[in-house]
């Protein structure tokens, strides 16, 4: 089985040491071609390898023991089914008679991971006189199509072994004469099925387009993953002059690709009435899935279902939490957005249009600019602007949920550096982000960036014997409030002092000893001048840096709701001008 996932393209396993899962692991030593990475924690563990698929595009075999073992991959593999992430989970069992009779390390794993996987199987045991050659390899070759040709995700394959585990003289054998098997035929090639909307669908969707007369693109996480979608989408932008309304996880926002119709602003935008009464589209066309910013998804919403609201669709999503769609249609972006283009039934909306979208953002950038320009501390909503103008070509950007990605979507501007971005949004979560950070790093070339706050690095404390382990080049930019920092822009916040002890809950902990503890590099800037010094050597030495950025709670909600109150009154301003209408 493991010969066979090493055909099929595997080229990365992530190991937790055990004794149920012997045969597994000394079966991945044999062959060259699939990297063996050793984590001691399950649940890191299995973020890691996350962290590895997002960042190589190939499923990642995730390998532990029986028993609970099993049990602690669970939140990554719901990140990974809801983030539409390819992971092979393989987890050794106690064989079937030693089920329900309570025997030491033995739980009911068959069907543990439920609905968040693409498959499951539970395989026969191995025995002497049972040939299982066949078996075996066409259970990777099904594995591996559920977890990457349709709708990527984890699968789960569930091994029971008998003792003795392994015969140790003919694995030692074995193990001296490794072999690269990783080129020959698969036991079984399956193609993937061709998914190119078909021309009524395309004439339908076109004439729905031509008739709206007012629309926008919004592109929310996933939504243009590659260069050809990117360009794809942009080119029906400027055939039909919708803006595109840029989630920063979208792929639209930063990069060389024609960005002249990209919407980046629409989080301050959308907070004012007057803006979102003027300008309601008719029309909406959706990418990905559901965006970060909540301005947004109140605006799509709306009080009354729009006339065409289109969701662009992998079979098997509903990427639809408010229930508004008037149409799906199951394409990819790259496929509809070029057939849409050369449709003869589509009009473009009026220029003024997309003018007004893409004006108005310019407006409310011009406006935030200033004001960051002119803050000296060290505020939370200046972290982004300043990190996305050191950031390298071609680098990689991580952000923890709450208020991090939050925060890149807000004051995060669109700009020609081409970065891929990076966020556990699958299940919106605050654990295993900086496994998945970690892994992500260990086999990319560059450096990877991750901002996080104090709360997921306390919550993931223990990935970080994983950079000592495998010496990654990880730059990690610890926002410190001491505490829960979302939940002060909450009605939470006005409890007092239960709203400080069960919701902020500070820990009043330092973070230092444990980035020495593992021989990384801490830094705690007091200066946005020092800030960029302690950035621009993280980016240049490969190994784990920690820049702690110290911020006050209240402090950061009384500026955050300054700043969106400047771009605000811009948009105003911008409107009296005349150059709104």
């Amino acid at each position: 089985m493991i010969e066979e996932f090493a055909r099929l393209g595997v080229r990365a396993a992530c190991i937790s040491p055990g004794s149920r899962s012997s045969a597994l692991v000394t079966a991945l030593l044999r062959i060259d071609a699939v990297r063996p990475w050793v984590c001691l924690d399950e649940r890191s563990a299995a973020f890691f390898a996350l962290g590895i698929a997002r960042e190589t595009r190939r499923p990642v075999l995730l390998v532990c023991t029986s028993g609970t073992a099993a049990a602690n991959f669970l939140p990554a593999v719901v990140e990974a089914s809801l983030s539409q992430v390819a992971m092979i989970v393989l987890t050794a069992d106690r064989p079937p008679e030693l089920r329900d009779c309570h025997a030491p390390q033995t739980i009911d794993q068959p069907g543990i991971y439920g609905s968040h996987v693409r498959w499951a199987v539970d395989v026969p045991a191995p025995e002497a006189g049972v040939d299982l050659e066949a078996y075996y390899r066409t259970v990777a070759c099904r594995a591996f199509e559920a977890t990457s040709v349709m709708r990527a995700g984890p699968v789960h394959v569930n091994f029971p072994m008998r003792e003795p585990l392994i015969d140790v003289a003919q694995e030692r054998s074995e193990l001296e004469r490794r072999t690269q098997r990783g080129g020959e035929t698969p036991w079984t090639k399956i193609h993937p099925s061709v998914s190119v909307p078909g021309p009524d669908a395309v004439r339908s969707i076109a004439t729905r387009i031509a008739g709206a007369r007012s629309g926008i693109i919004v592109c929310g996480p996933g939504s243009a993953d590659n260069p050809a979608a990117r360009g794809s989408i942009a080119s029906l932008a400027a055939r039909i002059r919708w803006p595109i309304v840029a989630d920063p996880l979208s792929g639209l926002r930063f990069g060389p690709h024609d960005r002249a119709q990209v919407v980046d602003a629409y989080d301050l935008m959308l907070r004012d009435p007057e803006f979102r009464r003027e300008h309601r589209p008719a029309a909406v066309i959706q990418f990905g899935r559901p965006p970060v910013s909540k301005p947004l998804t109140q605006f799509l919403c709306g009080e009354e279902r729009l006339q065409f609201h289109l969701m662009v669709a992998a079979a098997g999503e509903w990427p639809d939490p408010s229930h508004r769609a008037t149409d799906v249609i199951r394409t990819s972006p790259d496929a509809l957005c070029r057939a849409l283009a050369e449709s003869a039934e589509l009009e473009p909306s009026p220029a003024r249009w997309t003018a007004a979208w893409t004006n108005a953002a310019a407006a409310v950038r011009r406006a935030m600019a200033q004001a960051l320009a002119g803050e000296p501390e060290l505020y939370e909503g200046k972290i982004f602007p300043q990190l996305l103008a050191q950031m390298p070509e071609g680098g990689a950007l991580h952000v923890g949920n709450s208020m991090p990605v939050r925060d890149l979507d807000t004051y995060g501007a669109s700009c020609a550096t081409a970065l891929e971005v990076f966020c556990n949004r699958g299940a919106n979560g605050i654990d295993g982000v900086m496994s998945a950070a970690i892994g992500a790093a260990a086999v990319r070339n560059g450096p990877t960036v991750l901002v996080i706050g104090d709360l997921s690095f306390l919550h993931d404390l223990g990935a970080l014997q994983l950079t000592a382990r495998h010496r990654v080049h990880l730059v990690i930019v610890l926002i410190n409030n001491d505490g829960g920092g979302i939940f002060s822009f909450l009605p939470q916040a006005d409890l007092g002092d239960a709203f400080e002890r069960y919701f902020a809950t500070p820990h009043g902990l330092d973070f230092e000893p444990a980035v020495k503890m593992v021989d990384g590099r801490y830094a705690r800037p007091q200066t946005w001048a020092e800030f960029e010094a302690a950035l621009a050597g993280a980016l240049g030495e490969r190994r784990l840096h920690v820049i702690e950025v110290r911020s006050e709670r209240r402090r950061n909600l009384e500026l955050h709701r300054r700043h969106a109150a400047a771009a605000v009154e811009a948009l105003h301003e911008w409107r009296a001008s005349g150059r709104g209408r």
